[in-house]
């Protein structure tokens, strides 16, 4: 059912969700640990929530967003553009190149790409880190290590094929070839063929632009009405170029039969082929075809490309991919609003079409550190395209719109379109006011955790669903403007962070942001213009958020998790939580029996030191969510070293006074120290301490003549369980 709400959706709740903490523009931070809070699912990663503070209430935030990827598995901000995708039975893999520019760099308009990495998930909407499937430094012929451009991956034959290009040195002048990698898994490793499968120098015949025309391949496979299989690698910058692959898939056929591999314009008298007829072609090309409900392939073939500059996307069609003619490209996208290039890939996923793209949206992001997005893509009945909209909610999230409670209207920013132009880049002032309309993109928000702060449930960015990567943000004049974070600096974050406290006019359905930046400070409208102020007008500072969801769906899963804590090399025998609950597009919750969903501790490994995470999973018809439970492994402690005992005994003393030392660590708790009589005996608790050094107390006996075992042993408290280590024992003789 479809459900719209005009009235706040505020979660006054002192809930406390799960996962990974707040991360900064340029490094990660360790994953938090678990304890005893409200787990919620996030926007591909699980969030440790503190409770919320006196006067603070919770906005409904939108779950599962673009972008998709952009963190590596320990939280840590990871860019990468290009991005391609495979589908392999039940799972989709995301490759793209790992964008590692310098701010130097950036300013130099540098691409430092240094290998590729990648992504899988089952729904779309759950995205693991597969990390690096190949590094350009493993590349005997490359020039460099820096230039891991777009590539694609394809399987054939039960092995996976990966085409990418990179400067070649084997070229003679420098210029770039295509490569490929092969891997007996999707997720690498990939071990390159050791030379190019199609040398630059092959589409050197008078037509070349620049030294990079040979980058982006993409390929298509096929069989035809014959049952012939046909395997096409399609590349280029400034030109188109298409060639057949033999059934190795790491050789050029060989189309005229001359037993040589040459460039033209015609499969008579060459191999690898320049197509001409689409003039507004770039770059990044993808071929695509459609397919209907029992998978076969029909109507014409889709030709995606970059085009123009600052690059837009477009696409042409054919009904021959090798000796066809392109018919003229229509655009289906400006330049985005964060990067200066683009690439796509066109996939097929449990009966839709999804179109996934790049742009600079992630903090400090821009034309040279890029992330992944996804989209649906629709046709229309006659097969062509419209517009394909950049869009923050991605495939899963959720839009808002944010009402002026004075009543001027709906907040929205100005209307405008992504220019072509580099120096209009980057987008920073934008205008936001109050407007009279409601039903324009516009006016369309996406909520989300606060970039300056994660952990605190009352904080929020709002983020533009149409300009994505494009925030409110406070400005020092007192103006509030829709700005790109280009920096991913502390500052921007605090600037582009609300923090959501109960209505200033005293209203139940209204909600009241206080800048981050600027405390004290509220968004206010001031003559249908987005200010701060002190919120002197209550009316006018007060806002009534309602979000905008499609049909009722699952949106995620929540659950109460315990402390987790285990020594290395201790097996997982079971994790603590309880009250899993599924979450609703339209609020409601479902709490869920243990039978309903799944734990898997795969990804667990309990030889690794740190917080690592079980995954909790709940599937509803084909969407399946998933939440995790922190587990901490500790470090084994270690026996004790330098363990010395220095015994003291009066002339005639009957007893003896016994004083321990060890090397001390300020990783324990403390010591544990006992004793016993004989060499098989069990040890007595003797004493415990915080320090290095230890006198045994008198309580203890230490005869005359005797002999003694004395041990030591470290201990270390963690959220209320002690850790112990190995015992170090040492022989003492009291003499008589």
């Amino acid at each position: 059912m479809r459900k719209t709400k005009l009235f706040a959706s505020i979660l006054a709740l002192s809930l406390v969700a799960t996962s990974v903490p707040a991360v900064n523009s340029f490094s990660g931070s360790d994953k938090a640990e678990a304890s005893e809070t409200e787990v919620s699912v996030t926007s591909g990663s699980s969030i440790v929530k503190e409770p919320l503070g006196e006067g603070e209430v919770e906005v409904a935030k939108s779950q599962y967003t673009n972008p998709i990827g952009g963190y590596d598995n320990n939280g840590k901000l990871t860019y990468g553009g290009d991005p391609s995708a495979m589908v392999d039975g039940d799972t989709v893999y995301l490759y793209t190149g790992h964008d590692v520019s310098t701010d130097q760099e950036v300013n130099d308009k540098v691409y430092d790409i240094d290998g590729w990495i990648c992504y899988s998930t089952k729904d779309l909407v759950n995205w693991k880190y597969e990390g690096e499937i190949m590094s350009a430094k493993d590349i005997s012929w490359a020039t460099g290590s820096t230039s891991a451009w777009a590539a694609q991956t394809v399987k054939h034959n039960g092995k996976y094929y990966f085409y990418y290009c990179t400067w070649d040195a084997t070229s003679g002048n420098g210029q770039q070839s295509i490569g490929v990698a092969v891997s007996d898994s999707p997720t690498g490793p990939f071990k390159d063929l050791g030379k190019p499968v199609v040398s630059g120098k092959v589409t050197d015949f008078g037509t070349e632009s620049s030294t990079w025309n040979d980058i982006d391949p993409t390929v298509w496979i096929e069989k035809d009405d014959k049952g012939e299989e046909h395997r096409y690698l399609a590349w280029g910058n400034g030109n188109y170029y298409i060639c057949e692959l033999n059934d190795d898939m790491i050789s050029v056929k060989d189309q005229n039969g001359d037993g040589k591999i040459t460039g033209g314009t015609s499969t008579k008298t060459a191999d690898v082929i320049q197509k001409t007829s689409v003039t507004s072609y770039t770059e990044a090309p993808w071929l695509y075809r459609r397919q209907d409900a029992n998978g076969n392939y029909y109507g014409k073939y889709y030709l995606f490309y970059a085009s123009g500059w600052r690059e837009g996307m477009s696409y042409a069609t054919t009904d021959d991919l090798l000796n066809g003619e392109w018919s003229e490209g229509k655009e289906i996208a400006r330049p985005n609003v964060t990067s200066n290039t683009n690439h796509m890939a066109v996939i097929d996923f449990k009966g839709k079409t999804y179109f996934i793209y790049h742009n600079g949206a992630l903090a400090g992001g821009n034309g040279y550190r890029r992330v992944a997005n996804i989209t649906e893509l629709k046709f229309n009945e006659d097969g062509s395209i419209d517009e394909v909209p950049e869009t923050t909610a991605g495939i899963a999230g959720s839009t808002t719109k944010i009402y002026t409670k004075a009543g001027a209207g709906v907040l929205a920013h100005e209307n405008f379109l992504n220019s072509f132009d580099d120096a209009d880049y980057p987008y920073e002032n934008v205008y936001v006011g109050a407007m009279g309309y409601s039903d324009v993109k516009d006016a369309q928000w996406v909520l989300t955790d606060g970039k300056s702060d994660k952990t605190k449930p009352a904080y929020v960015s709002i983020q533009s669903e149409n300009k994505s990567g494009l925030y409110l943000t406070v400005n020092d004049n007192g103006k509030v403007t829709l700005n790109q974070d280009s920096t991913g600096t502390d500052e921007m974050a605090k600037r582009q962070t609300f923090r959501s406290v109960k209505a200033l006019d005293g209203s139940e359905d209204g909600v009241s942001f206080e800048s981050v930046y600027k405390p004290g400070q509220y968004l206010t409208i001031v003559n249908n213009t987005l200010k701060i102020t002190d919120g002197t007008d209550k009316a006018a500072a007060t806002f009534i958020v309602g979000e905008n969801s499609e049909t009722t769906v699952l949106r995620g899963i929540s659950l109460s998790a315990g402390t987790n804590v285990i020594t290395q090399g201790e097996k997982i025998k079971k994790i603590n939580f309880s009250n899993v609950k599924a979450i609703y597009s339209d609020e409601t919750q479902k709490t869920l029996a243990a039978s309903d969903y799944k734990v898997d501790y795969s990804n667990i490994n309990v030889n690794k030191t740190g917080t690592q995470y079980a995954a909790v999973s709940y599937t509803e018809g084909d969407i399946t969510k998933t939440v995790s439970v922190g587990v901490t492994v500790m470090p084994k402690l270690k026996a004790v070293t330098s363990l010395k005992a220095k015994v003291t005994k009066k002339k005639k003393a009957k007893k003896a006074k016994v004083v321990l030392s060890w090397n001390y660590s300020s990783k324990v708790t403390g010591y544990e120290v006992y004793y016993k009589t004989s060499k098989n005996g069990k040890f007595k608790y003797a004493t415990e301490v915080t320090g290095k050094k230890c006198t045994v107390s008198e309580e203890t006996t230490f005869k005359a003549g005797k002999t003694y075992w004395v041990a030591v042993k470290a201990y270390r408290e963690y959220n209320g369980k002690t850790l112990t280590g190995p015992v170090k024992s040492i022989k003492i003789k009291i003499k008589k």
